[in-house]
């Protein structure tokens, strides 16, 4: 089964740097060990990319993005989850909106912000770490554009 899904990377600006929102997935047995990760999930019927990673970050993260914040890092990959499951994935990343961070507790059950320099040790998924090294400059030069007007 190929199932189209998004991830996305929400930074938030620090006096030295900036940290990444991670979320902490609970075991699930036969599936996954325990896991961070960042906002993901599938596409629903009838939604495009964009609008699917706004209602995943306002679902998995309780955070209200717009659409024009995000910057598309990886307009399609193919991911091979597990056995009968790949995925085909848009990632995005983008500057956190403020607010706190109010995670699904059905899906996850914790979040942290990682400083840049520490996200790939957190990573479990293989897949997640590629992307991440794809994110990751994306990020920076996010990071050193002058703000917007």
């Amino acid at each position: 089964m190929i199932r189209p899904s998004i991830e996305c990377w929400l930074v938030r600006p620090t006096g030295s740097g900036a940290d990444i929102l991670l979320l902490h997935a609970p075991e699930v047995p036969d599936k996954h060990p325990a896991l961070w990760q960042p906002v993901s999930g599938g596409i629903e019927p009838g939604e495009d990319t964009r609008t699917a990673c706004c209602r995943e970050v306002a679902e998995e993260a309780g955070l209200a993005i717009e659409a024009a914040a995000l910057v598309c890092v990886i307009d399609q990959i193919t991911i091979h989850a597990r056995p009968g499951l790949t995925l085909d994935k848009t990632v995005f990343a983008s500057i956190a909106p403020p607010g706190e961070i109010r995670i699904d507790q059905r899906e996850h059950d914790g979040h942290r912000w990682v400083e840049i320099a520490g996200v790939a040790g957190h990573l479990h998924w293989d897949s997640h770490r590629a992307t991440w090294s794809r994110v990751a400059p994306a990020i920076a030069t996010m990071l050193a554009a002058p703000p917007g007007p």
